[in-house]
């Protein structure tokens, strides 16, 4: 199954999931185990959504043979198009249909993703940096420049220093 359908099907399921939240404190029952549902659906949710957005950038880079241009630039418009409405229908559904007790679901969860996504741009470029730094990821040409050098003067304090012993 598709990524994006996948997404579509999740959208429905919390849908659901915060009617059903609704009901069950409109009755007084406990509404705990329906949160989880609904979490577990979002994070879901959010996963097949990122998936479902590389592998249009995929598609992108490397379209499938046998299908037009034009025709996997239409795909690629409408994929990406589902999964604006999906996420602007899970928005409104946090929204406007959640219930008060609850708070202010989607500006927390996006406050939340930022920080979590400008987190994990810090911990990649500083992972990158480790392993550029690794003696593996050096070139014999970085390496060598420096060792160049050091051997150049060296040479010349030896050579220096063993003129000055033979003209004592």
């Amino acid at each position: 199954m598709e990524p994006i359908s996948i997404c579509l099907g999740l959208l429905s399921a919390v849908k659901q999931g915060v009617a059903m939240y609704k009901e069950y404190k409109a009755v007084g029952k406990e509404a705990y185990g329906v949160m989880q549902e609904i979490s577990t659906g979002l994070g879901s949710f959010f996963e097949h959504s990122e998936k479902a957005q590389a592998e249009i950038k995929e598609k992108e880079k490397n379209p499938p043979r046998g299908k037009s241009i034009q025709a996997q630039a239409l795909e690629n418009i409408m994929a990406r198009k589902q999964l604006q409405q999906a996420e602007y229908d899970l928005r409104q559904t946090l929204i406007y249909d959640t219930p008060p007790e609850l708070g202010a679901m989607w500006e927390e969860f996006q406050i939340e993703r930022a920080k979590l996504t400008k987190d994990k741009a810090k911990f990649d470029e500083a992972q990158k940096k480790r392993i550029l730094r690794r003696p593996e990821n050096f070139s014999k040409e970085k390496m060598l420049g420096p060792l160049r050098l050091h051997l150049l003067l060296l040479f010349s304090q030896l050579r220096l220093l063993s003129w000055g012993l033979c003209i004592t």
